[in-house]
């Protein structure tokens, strides 16, 4: 990096240069639009798509650029929970990933499992859906479970 006058700290300096080209592409701080939400969105999930093979600043970037966007979705689109059917929730976040329904189907391990729980056909994911979903798009569990007087009965005899 060129130095034009300012001294860059020593630990930025240091940092590896994948790190510097997203600082680059998307500086860190708050969301302040729409625009400014769309290509934060994009560069989480293009660096999702390679999570397992990010370097420790990708990864570092991917965690803060996340909450930034939660931070957003929180202050500007506050969702209801009670209001919000798992179906319409994971509508939404994959939407706001830019996943097709294809890559939601490798991210549960069955397209047909997608497609279903996109239509709206199976109301809930599977338990290990939940956690797959749950660790992909850093929400609660309860995102994509029924309210318990909504669900079918444990126990129907």
């Amino acid at each position: 990096m060129k130095n034009r006058g300012t001294k860059i700290p020593a630990a930025l300096a240091a940092s590896p240069p994948s790190y510097l080209a997203l600082l680059g592409e998307f500086p860190l701080r708050p969301i302040k639009n729409r625009a400014e939400y769309n290509r934060a969105a994009k560069i989480v999930h293009r660096l999702a798509l390679r999570e397992g093979h990010l370097h420790k600043g990708e990864e570092a970037y991917l965690e803060v650029l996340e909450t930034l966007i939660e931070r957003c979705d929180e202050k500007n689109d506050p969702m209801d929970s009670e209001d919000v059917t798992p179906t319409q929730a994971l509508k939404m976040l994959v939407e706001q990933a830019g996943m097709t329904v294809t890559e939601l189907g490798e991210l549960l391990g069955s397209k047909g499992a997608a497609s279903e729980l996109l239509s709206g056909k199976r109301k809930e994911p599977s338990k290990a859906q939940i956690a797959r979903l749950c660790a992909r798009f850093k929400v609660g569990a309860s995102v994509f479970l029924l309210p318990a007087d909504t669900s079918a009965p444990a126990n129907a005899a």
